[in-house]
């Protein structure tokens, strides 16, 4: 169980996130996931007892406070967005994948406690690895009581990674088909198809067509992700994306 390695690292930890807690319990419950417990864990660290259990409550009040703060930063930073627009561009900073890549950033995917047999393969995906990022937030917030030095560890942290992966994130995250289909449909163009041309053992080829004419190609290793690149490699030969 990674829960030693955890207290033995808290500063560590802590200089990385660039928060001090007050209430080292939090810290460490923003890694421990649901499948390890039937019951509270009860510890004791420099002397201060304490029981611990998942992260899910601090990763529940983690995921509000984010959405706040990206909303109110997409808010003043793009002052000639619209609704929908905002919500677009939230939507890729609030993500799981952007969370995961803070979280590899941070280096924290190491200090997750789960229970193998109770999840195999699905122990270590991305999805619960954000779910630590959350988690932290909730747990900075809840210790400080302040929204301030949660602002901090958006600022200076996953706005960072964000940037710093916006090409990776986009790719990974935005809905490419739907986003082809609405430039056609405002066009007043046929909805594109799409066809499997090939597949192998390392994954699908697929052609989107229109009106029998191909439009583009796109490969990868699910029938989804070949059908999202291929709508991609048409968007970027349109010229709206690089």
């Amino acid at each position: 169980m990674n829960l030693e390695k955890i207290i033995e690292d808290i500063d560590v930890i802590e200089k990385k996130i660039g928060y001090s807690f007050s209430d080292k319990l939090l810290l460490i419950q923003a890694f421990l996931h649901s499948s390890i417990f039937n019951f509270p864990i009860e510890i004791d660290i420099n002397g201060k007892k304490g029981r611990l259990t998942s992260n899910q409550r601090l990763e529940f009040l983690g995921d509000g406070i984010l959405n706040y703060i990206v909303s109110e930063y997409v808010f003043f930073k793009y002052p000639t967005f619209s609704e929908d627009y905002l919500s677009s561009f939230r939507s890729l900073i609030v993500n799981y994948y952007t969370l995961y890549k803070v979280c590899v950033y941070l280096d924290m995917a190491k200090y997750l406690v789960f229970k193998y047999d109770s999840l195999g393969r699905n122990s270590a995906n991305i999805k619960n690895y954000s779910d630590i990022v959350e988690a932290l937030i909730g747990a900075i917030y809840v210790d400080s009581g302040s929204i301030s030095e949660v602002k901090n560890f958006f600022h200076n942290i996953i706005l960072k990674v964000f940037y710093s992966n916006l090409d990776e994130i986009v790719e990974n995250i935005f809905d490419w088909k739907g986003f082809l289909q609405s430039i056609l449909q405002k066009k007043g163009l046929e909805v594109p198809k799409y066809k499997v041309v090939e597949k192998n053992e390392e994954g699908f080829f697929i052609i989107v067509y229109r009106d029998n004419v191909e439009l583009s190609s796109g490969f990868a290793r699910t029938k989804k992700e070949a059908e999202k690149r291929a709508a991609m490699n048409f968007i970027k030969k349109l010229g709206i994306i690089e």
